[in-house]
């Protein structure tokens, strides 16, 4: 935790992801605009003082936080401003919104998606779909990228879309996983599976399959 006094009137502190956590807080906690909150602010305000012998000027303090590109979090106290105590309305000022916190998240976890797919598809020649049900293969194949080979597979009553993705990027493979998520029960793209299900399952569509089903899906 790191304080400097900025001038007669203001203390800045910049702490870490680790030492907010310290004080059992995080980002979504701090964005909860509660005595919670307003309490941490308080904590370090105290702790600044007592560190740097700032003396506040006057009765009224306000506090401006910001998170930084690093997750720290840097947090300035103004004095001396007039009127009553800032402080419990010091959230106010943060320079990011809770719903943008949010579409952060939801950023990063989409891009571990698309890392997560990228790794795999360097891998992946043939992706296995499963389904118990021939409509849900349909219906993953009206939705499936343009362009996706494939060959469909009936083995004991089960469906087995088998998915060429060599060519693969990794934006579509992403979306194929979606996609699979949604309709399919399954996906793997274990080679030993793929040459056991072409062996001893019934083809039923030896090529195009996407195509074809795509447009029964489109046309039904």
């Amino acid at each position: 935790m790191e304080f400097s006094v900025l001038d007669k009137q203001t203390l800045q502190c910049v702490m870490t992801e680790e030492e907010i956590a310290d004080y059992g807080m995080d980002k979504r906690s701090i964005y909860q605009n509660d005595a919670r909150a307003v309490d941490f602010f308080r904590q370090i305000m105290q702790r600044a003082q007592q560190e740097t012998g700032f003396v506040r000027q006057g009765e009224s303090i306000a506090v401006h936080a910001a998170f930084l590109s690093d997750e720290s979090l840097e947090i300035t106290f103004s004095s001396g401003l007039g009127g009553s105590d800032q402080t419990d309305q010091s959230l106010s000022a943060l320079s990011q919104s809770e719903s943008e916190i949010e579409e952060q998240e939801r950023k990063k976890e989409l891009e571990r998606k698309n890392e997560e797919a990228a790794q795999i598809a360097r891998q992946m020649e043939t992706a296995i779909l499963k389904s118990r049900h021939l409509i849900h293969v349909t219906e993953f194949c009206g939705k499936a990228p343009a362009g996706l080979k494939a060959s469909l597979y009936e083995y004991r009553g089960v469906y087995f879309l088998l998915a060429d993705v060599r060519e693969y990027g990794v934006r579509d493979t992403a979306r194929l996983f979606q996609l699979a998520d949604e309709y399919m029960e399954s996906i793997c793209y274990t080679k030993s599976i793929a040459a056991y299900i072409r062996e001893h399952g019934r083809c039923m569509i030896r090529e195009n399959a996407v195509e074809i089903l795509g447009k029964i899906s489109r046309n039904g």
